[in-house]
């Protein structure tokens, strides 16, 4: 597969706030992969994957997943794509980089065993149309497996600094980004309403404080961000420096997320 030409139509990957040219960005999505690859490839692993698998990561990032496949599938292909492939490995012989925009092109239908996308779907608003196309690329008998992030904030007002900001970076996120922070809590149901076949779910807590798995991640997602929250009026400048201040305490801890990983099977005609 060749590599599409990026438009000039396309929007800015993340609203311009997650693009991959920030100064920060490389290391926050190594962060990310740092917290989330033991839950994913724990997932991934349970699928069968073999010598020979043709797989499909979607919306790649960095590209740990993808390179990770790669040595697990070959000599089979992997397909990696993303908006901005800048950051994705070209030095793996089985592992084709593709542009693509998920929302706005398609791919061959039925040809991959496996098709995984993680902390993309709850960033697009058309997330529900973006797996359905999942299912499609899907062939009989392959499976969709999708990794979804879930903020975590306690239940009514916000008690402290840290608070203030998760509910800050929500907040953006459903703003700029048009995300929706919570909606990976229905995937489960998704998958299945989609027509997948032993559909199931782990989940990975990622905790913030010293020493927490999730917290290089919370701490470079707020401060590339941080900015934009304070120009919108989400927090005061005065939250952030409490919410470090917090967060470097060796006496507290928190959750900020929780990763939802659920997988179906695309089931055969005869089934």
């Amino acid at each position: 597969m060749e590599p599409s030409a990026r438009t000039s139509h396309e929007p800015r990957y993340g609203a311009g706030l997650l693009d991959h040219q920030l100064p920060l960005e490389a290391r926050r999505l190594r962060a990310l992969e740092d917290f989330a690859d033991p839950g994913t490839r724990t997932m991934l692993d349970g699928r069968g994957l073999a010598a020979g698998r043709r797989c499909l990561e979607l919306g790649a990032g960095a590209g740990s997943i993808a390179r990770w496949l790669a040595t697990r599938c070959a000599p089979g292909e992997v397909v990696a794509t993303d908006l901005d492939t800048s950051l994705l490995p070209t030095d793996v012989p089985n592992l084709a980089v593709l542009h693509h925009d998920a929302v706005r092109e398609d791919l061959p239908a039925a040809s991959f065993d496996l098709v995984h996308a993680r902390a993309l779907l709850e960033h697009l608003p058309e997330r529900e149309e973006v797996l359905a196309k999942m299912v499609r690329w899907t062939v009989p008998g392959g499976w969709v497996c999708v990794d979804g992030m879930i903020m975590l904030v306690p239940p009514g007002s916000a008690r402290n600094a840290y608070h203030r900001c998760l509910n800050g970076l929500i907040a953006l996120g459903a703003g700029s980004m048009r995300a929706d922070a919570g909606w990976a809590i229905a995937l489960p149901r998704l998958l299945a309403d989609a027509g997948l076949e032993e559909v199931d779910v782990q989940c990975t807590p990622g905790r913030v404080g010293p020493g927490g798995n999730a917290d290089l991640l919370l701490r470079l997602t707020l401060e590339q961000t941080g900015t934009a929250m304070v120009d919108q009026g989400l927090i005061q400048p005065q939250d952030l420096t409490d919410c470090t201040r917090l967060l470097d305490n060796p006496r507290y801890t928190d959750l900020a997320f929780l990763v939802v990983s659920s997988w179906g099977r695309r089931p055969h005609p005869h089934s």
